[in-house]
């Protein structure tokens, strides 16, 4: 084969390869559906750590379940050596190098699947007349979504996401305890600041956050759309980084921009779909109001949001933190509805309903009550009966009264490490 695949398959020469550091979360669930014949799809933002989480199954089929290294093969679609070679082809030339019959279970690893045209039909003739078990990574749904209704029924799709909170302080070896929680709001602010790409985490490598963004845009989007005026996308993130949490009407951004509307909607797709920003909707009893009012735009990392902003402003981060928190949490939960309310000029950031019980959650990175405006909340409660009322706030801990309900304050430091799940139980 190509000196390439025996470069990125070290294990075919008994060679060591590193394979990072470990997420518990994702490889346990990727490693309990490993057995299974359907085809895993990691998605996400690139340098999320899709890659080395194929590395970590390697190594868990080598090592854990005694698996021959000669029937494992990893290669990315990116790789300019390979590009005008088939998958098909490749697959046949690795089962002929090492004498592996058609009917003997492979183990195929493809990187960045979404550059290689046409990907769909080729894995699902070798998925449907072949023994192999696919794992397949992906950076951007612009690209897969339309093409997975080729597999149905054949994949399972995991979103890989930046690090939280506690995997980031595992990550830089830094033991949680409450008696050094003044070290620990260092560490949340440095987090906040700096994001949860893994690299960056253990590496602060000058301009990497903008390097990857830059990536996505030139590499994913602007060659494969052939966009006129590729800065816009860029003053676009510039423009999103410094509106986080706020409501963004695609009109005024046209405005700014100078460009169409349209166009506008298109892009916030773009940067939805390659994992940059995601979009939180309205929550209300009306499904008009849900329709009628504009999207919050969020990061999926803090980090990349942080170096794109005009100004430090740690609130709109711990907000973004927060948004991130829950939506990770929300994965794969079932009639859940996750929106901001939203009515006369008054906001609750978060609402949480699943079976008629909901959770209203307000972001104030401060650390007195004395700080806090309660006016939205009490809007909010002549419309919604919350089962609980969440304040995340900087350090302040305790409760109060408003009216007949009890808010909760709890930092976000707390909140980061227990998740959403601490404060509210799911069916």
């Amino acid at each position: 084969m190509n000196r390439y695949f025996h470069v990125v398959n070290p294990w075919w020469e008994n060679k060591t390869f590193d394979y990072g550091i470990i997420r518990p979360d994702y490889l346990n669930k990727l490693e309990k559906n490993f057995d299974q014949t359907i085809i895993q799809i990691l998605t996400g933002l690139r340098r999320v750590g899709k890659n080395t989480l194929s590395l970590q199954l390697i190594h868990i089929l080598i090592e854990k379940k005694k698996v021959n290294p000669n029937r494992i093969l990893f290669f990315s679609i990116e790789e300019p050596l390979i590009s005008k070679i088939s998958i098909i082809d490749i697959i046949n030339e690795f089962r002929l190098e090492h004498n592996i019959k058609s009917g003997t279970k492979i183990f195929v690893f493809i990187d960045e699947i979404q550059f290689r045209e046409n990907w769909e039909q080729e894995i699902k003739s070798l998925y449907d007349s072949e023994n192999i078990k696919f794992v397949l990574t992906g950076s951007s749904a612009v690209f897969l979504s339309d093409r997975l209704s080729y597999l149905t029924g054949r994949y399972l799709k995991t979103q890989v996401f930046p690090l939280n909170f506690a995997e980031y302080l595992s990550f830089k070896k830094i033991t949680y305890s409450e008696i050094d929680s003044f070290l620990m709001q260092k560490h949340l602010e440095d987090f906040l600041d700096n994001g949860g790409i893994p690299e960056y985490v253990l590496n602060k490598v000058d301009r990497y956050l903008e390097t990857t963004v830059e990536s996505i845009l030139f590499k994913d989007l602007v060659s494969k759309f052939q966009l006129r005026n590729p800065s816009i996308l860029t003053d676009l993130i510039y423009l999103l980084s410094d509106r986080v949490g706020t409501t963004t009407s695609s009109l005024k951004l046209s405005k700014i921009l100078e460009i169409n509307k349209d166009t506008v909607l298109t892009y916030l797709d773009y940067l939805n779909k390659t994992y940059i920003t995601s979009e939180l909707n309205n929550y209300s009893t009306s499904r008009n109001k849900e329709i009628y009012n504009p999207p919050k735009i969020y990061f999926d990392d803090t980090g990349i949001c942080n170096k794109y902003s005009s100004k430090i402003n740690l609130g709109a981060l711990a907000e973004n933190a927060i948004y991130n928190s829950i939506k990770t949490a929300l994965v794969g939960k079932l009639r859940i509805k996750f929106g901001y309310w939203y009515e006369n000029k008054s906001e609750i950031d978060f609402v949480i309903s699943q079976n008629n019980k909901k959770v209203l959650i307000e972001s104030k990175y401060v650390s007195s009550e004395n700080d806090i405006n309660f006016s939205a909340l009490e809007s909010a409660l002549k419309v919604i009966e919350p089962e609980k009322i969440l304040y995340i706030t900087k350090d302040l801990v305790g409760k109060s009264r408003i009216g007949s309900s009890t808010v909760r304050f709890i930092p976000l430091r707390e909140f980061l490490l227990k998740g959403i799940e601490e404060y509210m139980s799911f069916s």
